[in-house]
């Protein structure tokens, strides 16, 4: 940073404060995550690590009975991230642990209840991009099998798509 921003910063700014006052100055993003905007459609060509069938036995639904006695849910996931670094070094901090990251879903839904899988998958969602900043969006896929509709089925879904 040159000498000519410096002046311009208040003299009671933290490192921190000073670097962000300075780089809008600058005309440059005040922050990492202003940097880059992604949309559903700038997902097609990330890279992606992809959780298939993850079954969770939580206590989620409309109904006291699904709640108080539980059932299982199916949980797919797709992060999409960048996996160059992690496939030119084969170095898993270069990655997503998708190991940790099914223990990580797991958890959050056997923690919370919710009524509606739709809140359930945004919980989810959120989690993940709070945690892990080398993920740009996440595909979450929750499919609860055992929904009481009183008709034969194979599975109620449903599948949000969120990004930083």
């Amino acid at each position: 940073m040159g000498k000519k921003h410096q002046k311009h910063l208040p003299e009671n700014a933290t490192p921190t404060e000073g670097a962000e006052l300075a780089r809008r100055e600058a005309g440059l993003p005040a922050t990492r995550t202003a940097i880059a905007r992604w949309t559903a459609a700038d997902l097609s060509g990330a890279d992606k690590i992809q959780i298939d069938g993850l079954e969770v036995f939580a206590n989620h639904g409309v109904y006291s009975e699904e709640r108080a006695l539980g059932q299982k849910f199916i949980v797919s996931l797709t992060l999409y991230t960048s996996l160059r670094e992690a496939g030119r070094t084969d170095d898993l901090r270069a990655s997503i642990d998708y190991g940790k990251v099914c223990h990580e879903v797991d958890d959050f839904l056997r923690d919370h209840t919710f009524k509606l899988i739709e809140a359930a998958a945004e919980g989810v969602a959120d989690r993940l991009l709070a945690r892990h900043d080398a993920l740009v969006g996440v595909r979450v896929r929750l499919e609860k099998p055992w929904a009481p509709i009183g008709l034969p089925l194979r599975t109620v879904a449903v599948e949000i798509v969120r990004t930083r």
